[in-house]
């Protein structure tokens, strides 16, 4: 039985929709980790929020959250803080543009599929046919 973060692969294998997106997008165990809590997360959370939940140092907490920013999946926001001088960030995922985005990026990659398999067997494509 498939669960709600589960897909069906054409040959009937069962994938979770992360270990999708961490294929697609290059990301590691950590990222996906930290993109997850984030996602649950009701608010946004600071770099050392997220380093007390998932028990984790703060330096790869940063490498992960510096990969998610890059690759656009999450909100960096400044905030105040009493520490003069120091800039704090809290880090959150707005899913309907992370859902967006990801949608849209699966499109045109499988539109690049197609072309690049129809080029490969021989086949022409035709410039107006859909997925």
């Amino acid at each position: 039985m498939q669960g709600k973060n589960e897909i069906s692969m054409p040959d009937g294998r069962v994938a979770d929709i992360f270990n999708v997106v961490k294929f697609l997008y290059g990301l590691s165990d950590r990222d996906i980790e930290i993109l997850k809590l984030l996602i649950k997360s009701q608010n946004a959370l600071t770099m050392e929020e997220i380093s007390s939940k998932l028990n984790i140092t703060k330096s790869v907490v940063n490498k992960s959250i510096l990969n998610l920013e890059k690759k656009n999946m999450i909100i960096k926001e400044k905030i105040e803080t009493s520490k003069k001088g120091r800039r704090a960030y809290t880090y959150k995922v707005d899913t309907h543009y992370l859902s967006k985005k990801l949608l849209v990026d699966i499109d045109q990659l499988m539109k690049d599929l197609k072309v690049k398999i129809a080029y490969i067997v021989g086949v022409e494509v035709e410039k107006t046919t859909s997925i």
